[in-house]
């Protein structure tokens, strides 16, 4: 069974407010284990500056995405990427928000893979908050670039293939959402 975990980095917390992508990245798990040899990664032009509280957050600044693609640019490759593969998204509402918003701004087709949200596998094995730096805690993974697209998608990897293990690998389909 092969997967892609996503996340995204963005100037805010809605597009619907006039936050922007400003990087995108991926990796696949085949087999339950991770493949970083099989990466996305790029960083998005999102053709405003970055606030300086996502700078702070992220270290992405807007000299370093200045003249970088579109998001109609990089979303193309993206989806050529995931295929149709089941998606793991830690937060998956937040960033598939962005990524259908900018997909229909721009005219292109939404994303449909099936995926799961790794929130929901926390919530079926653990109390108490379930944002990535509590599952990473409760699990005992140590995330390198936190906050940065490539280093959250490779912890929740890793978060998302301990909790499989937890939860047992034959009751995974009951987490994983069809969207329509």
């Amino acid at each position: 069974m092969e997967f892609v975990v996503l996340d995204t980095e963005t100037t805010g917390l809605s597009p619907y407010k006039g936050c922007r992508l400003i990087e995108i990245a991926a990796v696949v798990i085949r087999d339950f284990e991770i493949s970083e040899m099989e990466t996305f990664n790029e960083l998005i032009d999102p053709e405003r500056p970055i606030p300086i509280f996502i700078t702070q957050l992220t270290g992405i600044n807007s000299r370093m995405v200045k003249g970088k693609p579109r998001f109609d640019e990089v979303y193309k490759r993206f989806l050529d990427f995931i295929q149709d593969r089941t998606l793991i998204i830690q937060n998956a509402g937040f960033d598939l928000s962005f990524l259908d918003y900018y997909a229909d701004y721009y005219s292109l087709e939404t994303i449909r893979n099936s995926y799961v949200d790794t929130i929901s596998l926390s919530r079926y094995l653990f109390t108490g908050h379930h944002n990535l730096d509590m599952i990473l805690a409760r699990l005992n993974i140590i995330a390198k670039d936190r906050h940065r697209a490539l280093g959250d998608v490779i912890a929740t990897g890793k978060a998302f293939i301990k909790m499989t293990e937890k939860i047992g690998k034959e009751n995974l389909k009951e987490f994983i959402k069809k969207r329509e």
